[in-house]
């Protein structure tokens, strides 16, 4: 597997990565994770996280080294990889990294040995429905230098089966062990909590809205809003989103409101767990991606309150194991808020079902042995 980053797990996508690699290794495959980019202060540069090897490709990179040497480290690595591959005898390459020059490289050098190169895509290409058409057909051009395509969804699968025959519907995945050693008996508050990403696809201000409405359907003793998140970058990168803080202020809920700014992921499951209620009101999904967030909030097993919002509906059912609204049915989001605070033992068995289907739906175990073969179908082909 190539990757941009893993090891340390530090975003969503090495949450993903993981999820299905620990998966591949679980059912026999010798499978090491190559990492392009430079490996942060203090981490080894080979090693092996719960089963799964990987390795550092740039050992000797310094931060502030001028444009040649980072072409020339660049170059270096790719032929550590390329050497990787025929020592190794490795049968299949993956990759989580959609640089141009390295999928040009790579792919040669795998056409020569006869190997996949498959690459998991979690998201249309970046900007691709404002491109040019001279940058689309580069994209295009990049795209096709892939043997086949993992995908997240129906929509993407769709979109990559333009450029390939050889498409993998593999669901949102989530190592169901994030979970396993949080307690979360140890923060007895009553709180909402819900997480945002910098790409302002996750309806912030539809959820302060909504939390806004369960206010007055709920005025005696009610949850806090625990906002996890980078408020500052979102707000740089869409300065419509200060507005959020503004509505705040303006109905004074700044005792009620707390943003606890962007939180190291490894923190994160603990004050999922210790929550009463999780929250998550997206439109749409303009990525043509689907919710990682979705499946660590099921696996919290707390009770999940959300929108409707792109294929959702294919995974998890209404008061069964989540309270799921029409998209920008804030009244409905509010009303299922309040619903959660008014009946605990009910709710109890709707977050007992989330945990159940995430633990079935959004396991990478339930579609490894699917991915190998598809691995191998697109190595014969």
């Amino acid at each position: 597997m190539i990757a941009s980053q893993y090891f340390p797990i530090e975003d969503v996508s090495s949450l993903r990565i993981h999820s299905y690699c620990k998966s591949l290794v679980n059912a026999g495959a010798d499978l090491t994770v190559l990492i392009i980019y430079p490996s942060p202060k203090g981490v080894n540069l080979n090693g092996i996280h719960e089963g799964v090897r990987y390795e550092f490709v740039s050992k000797d990179y310094r931060p502030g080294i001028n444009f040649l040497a980072k072409m020339y480290l660049r170059f270096k690595g790719l032929y550590f990889i390329c050497r990787f591959i025929s020592e190794q005898n490795i049968e299949g390459v993956l990759s989580y990294h959609d640089n141009f020059l390295t999928n040009f490289i790579v792919r040669f050098f795998t056409r020569i040995k006869s190997i996949p190169y498959i690459i998991d895509k979690t998201e249309y290409p970046y900007g691709y429905f404002k491109q040019t058409s001279f940058e689309k057909l580069f994209t295009h051009l990049n795209l096709k230098l892939f043997s086949g395509f993992i995908v997240i969804s129906n929509e993407l699968k769709n979109f990559y089966s333009k450029f390939s025959n050889n498409v993998f519907l593999l669901p949102m995945t989530i190592d169901p062990d994030r979970f396993k050693d949080v307690d979360p008996r140890l923060n007895p508050s009553k709180y909402i909590a819900l997480t945002f990403g910098v790409h302002n696809r996750d309806g912030l201000y539809e959820s302060v809205l909504a939390y806004h409405k369960y206010l007055q359907i709920n005025s005696e003793q009610p949850y806090h809003l625990f906002v996890i998140g980078d408020y500052t970058t979102l707000c740089k990168n869409f300065p419509e989103c200060l507005r959020i803080a503004e509505y705040v202020q303006h109905h004074q809920l700044t005792d009620l409101i707390n943003f606890l700014g962007k939180v190291p992921i490894s923190e994160v499951p603990k004050i999922l767990a210790g929550a009463s209620c999780l929250l998550t009101t997206p439109s749409k999904f303009v990525s043509g991606g689907f919710p990682t967030k979705l499946g660590e909030y099921l696996l919290a097993g707390v009770p999940v309150v959300a929108t409707n919002a792109g294929e959702i509906s294919d995974y998890v059912k209404d008061r069964f194991d989540i309270l799921l609204s029409e998209v920008n049915d804030l009244d409905g989001v509010a009303e299922h808020i309040s619903f959660v605070q008014d009946n605990p033992v009910l709710v109890k068995t709707i977050a007992e079902n989330g945990v159940k289907t995430a633990k079935t739906l959004f396991n990478a175990t339930t579609y490894v042995k699917d991915l190998v073969k598809f691995i191998w179908y697109v190595k014969d082909t």
